[in-house]
Order: C-alpha cells, then sequence, then structure tokens
C-alpha cells in the first residue's frame, strides 16, 4: 500500500503552455510537471545532438590534464586505480581504453571488495610501487583518501583523483583533485558518476569532446544508468549517446554480454536491469577483473566466455538474493513483533555482505518501512540499510553512533560496521529513535496526471518516448485510471503474472501485473478500482497497441493514507506504544459484525485491509479497529487469522456458538487503554 501523491495540475496553465510552445497538450503538460517553462530549457531538453560541457570548467582539470599528458609523453607508468561496481569498472575501462589508444604505458587496479574493501589502500599502493608506476590516476574513489595520496607521495608516486562522491572538509594533497562536488568548483552541472568524470578527462585530455563522446559514452552511459546519478543535464547526453552506441556496439565483450541477458532493444531500463546486475555480479560474487576484461575484449571465444562467466554470477546472486529475501520474509513471519518496529532490523550468519544492499531495497518495497541488514560475523558485521523518501536513515544510525564501529551514507542508503553482541542494542536504540517522532513518513508514488481511458492513444505513447531516457532524476511518467471495473483475471506465464481486463463507459483495457498470481490477487471480479500505471508500446501483426504496466491498485477513491495511518497506529499499540490518536479507536459490536458477514460470505481466505474496508464500505471503521477486531476474533476462535505485511490470511470457523466479546482478554485491554488515553490527553 502506498499513498498516492497527484501533481498539481492547473489545465488553463498547461493550455497556455502548449499554445505558447506549440507542443501538443500531452508533452506540455509532462514539461510543465517537470519544471520546464522556457522554449530555452525545452529545446535543450530535447536537444538531439548530445554534448557535453566544456571539461575545463572543472576545478583542477587543467592540472589533472598537465600532469597526464606529461605521462603520455615519457611512456611512464601510469595505473589507474578503480572500484569494483558496475560505474568502477566502466570508468576503469574507460580510461584505460583511452590512454591505451593515445600510446600511454598504463595499467589497472582494482581492489577486492572482501579483502581490501572500497578505494584506495596502503597494500595496493606498495605494490603498484613495486611495479614502478609512479602516477595513479583514481576513477570513481580517491576523494576521501588522505592518508592513502600522502602515502603514495612519500613513496614518489604522484595521484590525480578524480571523483563524484562528496569530499570531507580536506582534500587529498594529489597533484589534481577532479570532483565537481569541491566547494570551490564553479562547473554548473555537479551529478555526474564515476565513470562520467572519466569520460570528462579523456574529453579534456583529447581536445575533442565529441570525438571521445561517439567513442566511449557506451561506457559511461551503463556506469551513470548503473550508479543512479540523476538522467538529467549532461548525464542525459552521454546517455543519449550511449545508447545509441550501445544499439549497434562494436565492442565485442558487450555483443556477447547484451546476447546473454537476451536484450533485443537497448534503454535505460535494460541497462539498470540486465546489463549493469551483470557487471556488478562479478565484484560481488567473483573478481571484478572478469567484468573488466569484457570490456576490454576484442577477442569474441574469450568475449564469449567471459560473457557467459558474468550471466552465471547473476544468476547465483540473484538466487541468493532471494533465499535471502525469503529467509527475511519467513523471520518476520514467525516473529510478527518484528514487524511493529518503524524500522525493519533482521541479521543472520547466513547472508552474504556483497548482495544485502539490493535485498534492503526489496524489503523496503515490500513493507514500506525503512530496514537494516546485518550479516553476522565472529567479531565486526557489516550492514546494509536502505530507507524510504522523507525518512533519513543516516541521521537514525547516527543517532546510534555510540553502539557502532563504522557508519556513513546518506539519507535513502547506508552502511555501517557493529559488533555482535550490541546488535540487539542497536535494533532497540534506532527503533527508539524513531518512536519518539511524532510523525513517521509514509511510502509514496507520485502520480503526474489522471488520464480518461478513452482518451488513451498510441500517439500520446510516442510524445513520451520523447523524454527518454528514463531513470534516476527523470522518472518514467506514472499515470492514474480511476473508477474501472475489474471485469476478468486473466493467469499470464503459468500463473506467475496476470492481465486484469478492466473497463469504465465504452474503454476496455488489459493492464498487467507482473509477479502477482491469482491467488495472491486481494480483489473480485466486479471490483472497482484505482490503478496505477505506466504506458508503453507493444506491436502485435504489425501494429501499434498502447500496452499498461500496473504499478499499485487500490479500491476506488479509497484513501490509502488513513489506512496506512491506522496500520501505523496498531503497530505502535502492539509495542505498549499508546498515542492520542487512539482516543478514538474502541471498535463497536456493528463494527465486528460488518467485518465477520464480510469474511463469512466472501469466496476466498486472502484479503487485504484496504480490500476488506472498502468492501464493507465503513468510513469510520478504518485500519486501526480492523486489525484489532481480527486479533480478537482469533482470540475467541472465531477465526484462524495470520498477516504479512498488506497480504492478511482469513479462515473462517465452522462455529454456530456465540461468543462473548468481553471475555476478550484483548478487547478488554483495549477498552482500558483507549479509557486512558482519553483521560490523558
Amino acid at each position: 500500500m502506498k499513498k498516492w501523491l497527484f501533481s498539481e495540475l492547473d489545465k488553463n496553465v498547461i493550455k497556455e503552455f502548449s499554445q505558447k510552445t506549440g507542443l501538443p497538450v500531452f508533452t506540455a503538460m509532462l514539461l510543465h510537471l517537470r519544471g520546464f517553462t522556457e522554449p530555452g530549457e525545452i529545446e535543450k531538453y530535447f536537444d538531439a545532438s548530445c554534448t557535453l560541457p566544456d571539461p575545463f570548467l572543472i576545478k583542477d582539470m587543467d592540472k589533472a590534464v598537465k600532469r597526464v599528458n606529461e605521462a603520455i609523453s615519457s611512456y611512464e607508468p601510469v595505473c589507474i586505480f578503480g572500484d569494483y561496481d558496475c560505474d568502477g569498472v566502466t570508468a576503469t575501462a574507460l580510461l584505460f581504453s583511452y590512454l591505451q589508444s593515445v600510446g600511454a604505458n598504463v595499467s589497472y587496479y582494482i581492489p577486492d571488495r572482501n579483502a581490501e574493501g572500497y578505494g584506495m589502500n596502503i597494500r595496493a599502493i606498495d605494490q603498484l610501487k613495486e611495479k614502478g608506476v609512479s602516477l595513479i590516476i583514481t576513477v570513481d574513489n580517491g576523494i576521501s583518501a588522505l592518508e592513502e595520496v600522502s602515502y603514495a607521495s612519500r613513496l614518489g608516486i604522484d595521484t590525480v583523483v578524480t571523483d563524484h562522491h562528496k569530499p570531507l572538509d580536506l582534500l587529498p594533497n594529489a597533484i589534481a583533485v577532479v570532483d565537481p562536488h569541491r566547494l570551490d568548483d564553479k562547473s554548473e552541472f555537479k551529478y555526474y558518476c564515476g565513470a562520467g568524470i572519466a569520460l570528462l578527462l579523456a574529453a579534456a585530455l583529447e581536445g575533442n569532446e565529441l570525438s571521445v563522446l561517439e567513442n566511449y559514452a557506451d561506457l559511461a552511459a551503463i556506469g551513470t544508468v548503473a550508479d543512479l546519478v540523476p538522467l538529467s543535464g549532461s548525464n542525459r547526453s552521454i546517455v543519449k549517446t550511449g545508447l545509441q552506441l550501445l544499439e549497434n556496439s562494436d565492442r565485442t565483450g558487450i555483443t556477447e554480454l547484451c546476447e546473454m541477458a537476451q536484450i533485443e532493444k537497448m534503454n535505460a531500463g535494460n541497462i539498470g536491469f540486465k546489463l549493469g546486475p551483470r557487471i556488478n555480479a562479478a565484484g560481488r560474487l567473483g573478481s571484478p577483473y572478469d567484468a573488466l576484461a569484457l570490456l576490454l575484449s576484442e577477442d569474441p571465444e574469450e568475449a564469449h566466455e567471459l560473457a557467459s562467466r558474468l550471466n552465471n554470477l547473476n544468476s547465483r546472486r540473484q538466487a541468493i538474493e532471494n533465499d535471502i529475501f525469503e529467509d527475511i520474509c519467513e523471520m518476520l513471519r514467525n516473529d510478527p513483533q518484528l514487524t511493529y518496529d518503524r524500522i525493519l532490523v533482521v541479521s543472520s550468519e547466513k547472508w552474504n555482505a556483497g548482495v544485502v544492499g539490493i535485498v534492503a531495497s526489496k524489503i523496503v518495497e515490500k513493507y514500506g518501512k525503512p530496514c537494516v541488514i546485518i550479516c553476522e560475523d565472529d567479531e565486526i558485521c557489516k550492514a546494509s540499510s536502505r530507507s524510504i523518501t522523507g525518512f533519513s536513515i543516516v541521521d537514525a544510525i547516527f543517532a546510534c553512533s555510540g553502539l557502532l564501529e563504522k557508519f556513513g551514507g546518506h539519507p535513502m542508503a547506508a552502511g555501517l560496521s557493529i559488533k555482535r553482541e550490541r546488535i540487539n542494542d542497536f535494533r532497540r536504540a534506532i527503533n527508539d529513535y524513531a518512536d519518539k517522532l511524532d510523525y513517521m513518513p509514509l511510502p509514496s508514488l507520485k502520480i503526474d496526471c489522471t488520464l480518461k481511458p478513452e482518451g488513451l492513444s498510441v500517439d500520446m505513447v510516442h510524445q513520451l518516448q520523447a523524454f527518454e531516457p528514463f531513470g534516476y532524476g527523470n522518472p518514467k511518467p506514472v499515470f492514474a485510471l480511476k473508477g474501472m471495473k475489474l471485469e476478468q483475471i486473466v493467469p499470464l506465464s503459468g500463473g506467475k503474472h496476470i492481465k486484469l481486463i478492466v473497463s469504465r463507459d465504452k474503454a476496455r483495457l488489459g493492464l498487467v501485473r507482473f509477479s502477482m498470481t491469482p491467488e495472491e490477487f486481494p480483489y473480485s471480479e466486479g471490483a472497482m478500482l484505482d490503478f496505477a500505471v505506466s504506458l508503453d508500446l507493444n506491436v502485435y501483426q504489425q501494429k501499434e497497441n498502447v500496452s499498461f504496466t500496473i504499478k499499485d491498485i487500490r479500491p476506488a477513491d479509497f484513501d490509502t493514507e488513513k489506512a496506512m495511518l491506522g496500520i501505523q497506529l496498531y503497530e505502535q499499540y502492539q509495542k505498549g506504544i499508546k498515542r492520542k490518536e487512539l482516543a478514538n479507536e474502541y471498535p463497536t459490536r456493528d463494527d465486528f459484525a460488518a467485518v465477520y458477514r464480510y469474511i463469512k460470505a466472501a469466496q476466498r481466505e486472502r484479503f487485504t485491509a484496504a480490500s476488506v474496508l472498502s468492501a464493507i464500505g465503513s468510513e469510520k471503521l478504518g485500519a486501526f479497529k480492523l486489525l484489532m477486531i481480527f486479533d480478537i476474533m482469533n482470540e475467541l476462535k472465531l477465526i484462524d487469522y495470520s498477516r504479512d505485511n498488506e497480504e492478511i490470511h482469513v479462515r473462517v470457523r465452522n462455529n454456530s456458538v456465540k461468543v462473548d466479546l468481553n471475555a476478550s482478554a484483548i478487547y478488554g485491554g483495549l477498552k482500558e487503554d483507549v479509557q486512558y488515553v482519553r483521560d490523558n490527553t
């Protein structure tokens, strides 16, 4: 369940904007929602020429170019110091390829995720010194390597840092520090990934931005999409050009990897969900050098073998992630008390630290709460966390810093290290922090606008395509279809997915919901529903048709925010926290009767709070009372009941004996607690 956030639209303003720009109303609306109001901005956004800004506008780029050119001229041993994730690997491949093409004496080094961790380290610098390296160029790291850069300098090794992460208060004592996030940097665009900065360095060295873009934008595009930097500004040019190169790639390794990933049409989505994960899998479960060798390979046999290896690692990664995800879901099902926490904290010694960050994102999506997943070890345990919009997980972790060995990150994602014996204390501390908040943000879904189903057309989807590439910072638009009648539920792919045939007035549409079986779908044919969907095109018998992918579903005009707040109140109450909102949450006998009649008559055992509340039609009942009623009826043996997040399982017992509500300890305790809150507020 998500809170739907509808964009504010003024039809008259959109109409005027359309007339002013000469653009179709639908295109004008989407531009307006993205903040484009001036013709020059719009022209730049849709510009197909794809250019880079002057790289020398970035602070220290001139110093970096001077030092690297000296090394090229004297055939000085240069090492590119990369990183093991997709961005770091593509950045390394890009800069290595360029420097090799201009005759540099260049090598590369990527640290091992488990043995060395992220960034420069003393042992690696010693190894490079033994090999005669006198210049290190970092890509996708280095901005925080103050000690390591100084150590390299003492050994007679110069360092040029190129990075895109935010710097510390002090900068490394390097020959050049190329990072747009420097406080003294005056360049206009700041949000490149590591591969993007490497591309700009190559452009500065070459003195021809267009030539470098045309030869290396494919590698930079993969890093840009995979690293989730905004697809706006210069990144948009990089990815648009990169997609054109990738569509007919002359890189043997990328061609093989695309075949392994079964990519037919190249777009940002396929980079993010197919190419990026396979490159990342090497650094997580194997060796990042395999991924780098694949990107650099010109031998079809070698490329095929490496692509197959990455594909197999990715399959293994997916299996490991699925196992961890199911482990966590089972853990939460078996210990409901954990699910009442505002921040889910789970730990196990069985989990792989290299993949739990991805699992954390899936847990947040399923449960709608921030989470911390801890991989237990004998002493120091590593953890990854993810959050929801509006709640800074790194601030919550910082509030518990006294229990931690290390931590860092940003509002939506963070990592930490903790001693094993402190895990339970940390779970309590971080939830104490969250429980003290009067309001916990709700998971949300941004809706661009509501569409009339009878007005949908192929032309609208063609207009949407002009806004590609979609991704972080330029999300694919999501639209609402409201008041649709569910006509039919059709299983797809052997029941793994479903198609919903829905109608309103004369319009009849087929909407696809992936990863949901007909048995899991909580609504019956005939239900009136609202859908949040994205639009695409499919071609059947040489005819284009609009296709719909469901992002979320709710009962027609249902107040999801109210229901979600009711669930939050219920979970806090289960933890013994009596909030003032409890004062109006005592269910009546009529409420019990309405719920019991509905579930007894329903031809199903799977529900959601939203499906039950909308079917009963009781505005005053609410999610808190509903969940308490289920608890009480379960206690009185009227039903068998369990709840797994949104999914509610209820089976009515064949019991015709009347029961006394006052016999319920839960009901009596609730009555006392409600009265206590009323008396004290």
